[in-house]
Parts: structure tokens; C-alpha cells; sequence
């Protein structure tokens, strides 16, 4: 199954209630949209490269959305 619709709606949602969040809640926001764990990794990374998905290392890996 291809999650990436869900995953960027659910990156949208956390963009807008928290504008930059941490791993953990992408974590436990899957869960709510019944996006399996395992596929979290690889959805992360491939949003990181399509420059969608922006991590923030100098806080302690907090990502945002790419505007």
C-alpha cells in the first residue's frame, strides 16, 4: 500500500498545531493514521529527499515542512 498521501497530510496537520515537531511525534501520529511503524523510515527519508521534509539538526533532529 502507498502512504505517502497520508503521510503528507499528517505532516501538514503536525506543520500547522505545532510548526516544528519532533521525531517522536511522527511516530505516534502514524499510529493514528494507520500508517504501519516500519514504513515511517522510508517515508521519512524519501520526503527528506524530495526536499518536502526538513530536518532541523541544530535541534536535536526537529523537522518542519519545506514551504
Amino acid at each position: 500500500m502507498d502512504y505517502d498521501e497520508t503521510f503528507l497530510k499528517m505532516l501538514q496537520f503536525l506543520q500547522l498545531t505545532y510548526n516544528k515537531f519532533p521525531k517522536f511525534m511522527i511516530e505516534v501520529m502514524a499510529e493514528k493514521y494507520g500508517i504501519p511503524l516500519k514504513e515511517i523510515k522510508p517515508l521519512m527519508l524519501k520526503f527528506r529527499r524530495k526536499g518536502i521534509l526538513q530536518i532541523l539538526k541544530e535541534e536535536g533532529y526537529t523537522f518542519k515542512l519545506n514551504k
